[in-house]
């Protein structure tokens, strides 16, 4: 089953300091969650992020023991991720996270992971798309991500965006006024389908289908 895990505030721990680490980081970077990468030697940009204080960053030797014994964090990992150049090692810590009922992933383990990581890109900052072969090949995920992003990039257009965007604001004014999720459905669906919104929406007049909505869910019985 495909989710979108919201990060905002997890710790996060990747064990291993190398490239296949800061591909991770990348992925993570936008999430505002904490990251805390072990590793004895750092990739330089990860060093880099360290005193930049975007990540944590302790250096020392990953052993089959060691890993066991890393200092205490805040509050639980929320995930931790494998990524040390020792397929055994990354093996044994996605093992000893599932028996602490902490989420492991592995990139070289990803039969024994809890999840798999999508080829992932954005429309416009708005819109997320994931490519999954549910880890079978991320070669092909990549591959079929470049085709249909270059496809949706053409079918998804401006008045998609304005709608998105206008629906958010709809859903948050409604939470005010409508106190059941069934009614606010049903207002969300006709505000989609409401003649005034498709007009102002054609003109580009964002502001004032804001006020309309905001009429709307007060009106809204």
């Amino acid at each position: 089953m495909i989710i979108d895990l919201h990060l905002n505030g997890k710790i996060i721990v990747i064990l291993g300091a190398g490239n296949e680490a800061l591909k991770r980081i990348k992925l993570l970077e936008n999430e505002e969650c904490q990251i805390i990468v072990f590793g004895e030697k750092p990739h330089i940009t990860i060093e880099k992020l360290a005193k930049q204080k975007k990540i944590t960053l302790e250096k020392i030797k990953l052993t089959p023991t060691n890993f066991l014994f890393l200092p205490k964090f805040p509050s639980q990992p929320f995930l931790i991720i494998a990524s040390t150049s020792d397929s055994l090692l990354n093996q044994q810590i996605v093992q000893t996270a599932k028996k602490k009922k902490i989420l492991a992933y592995a990139s070289d383990s990803p039969e024994l992971s809890d999840i798999s990581y999508l080829s992932l890109f954005d429309i416009k900052e708005t819109i997320k798309v994931g490519i999954s072969t549910g880890g079978a090949s991320p070669i092909m995920a990549k591959k079929i991500k470049s085709k249909a992003k270059k496809l949706l990039e053409k079918a998804i257009t401006e008045k998609d965006l304005q709608l998105i965007k206008m629906q958010k604001f709809a859903r948050n004014e409604s939470r005010k006024y409508i106190s059941t999720q069934s009614e606010r459905k049903k207002f969300l669906y006709a505000l989609m389908n409401d003649k005034r919104v498709k007009e102002l929406l054609k003109d580009g007049k964002y502001k004032r289908i804001q006020t309309i909505i905001t009429k709307m869910v007060k009106d809204w019985k």
